[in-house]
């Protein structure tokens, strides 16, 4: 009586609805049939860039990568201080 109402029931529909979508799933082999002819003839095609751009890209990227580790360990750092004021006024002082 317990799997016609409520939970019993919902688990009922959900393991039929698994059943019927395991059937409609292709084998490993069926799938490996399907795409084996298929051939990846497109290349992709990649903008042609000079040394000095590629050079100042790398530049302004260390630069922004700098500044923002900078930004990063200023907070973990402030993070780090107010924790250990809080543990000090809470061991300490009251």
């Amino acid at each position: 009586m317990a799997f016609g109402f409520g939970q019993g029931n919902s688990m009922l529909k959900s393991v039929e609805s698994n059943r019927k979508q395991l059937k409609k799933r292709n084998s490993l082999k069926e799938n490996h049939d399907r795409f084996k002819d298929v051939l990846d003839n497109d290349k992709p095609i990649f903008k042609k860039v000079s040394e000095e751009d590629l050079e100042q890209f790398k530049t302004k990227f260390k630069e922004k990568q700098k500044i923002e580790n900078r930004k990063n360990l200023i907070l973990v750092f402030s993070v780090f201080l107010v924790v250990f004021m809080i543990f000090y006024l809470v061991l300490f002082v009251f």
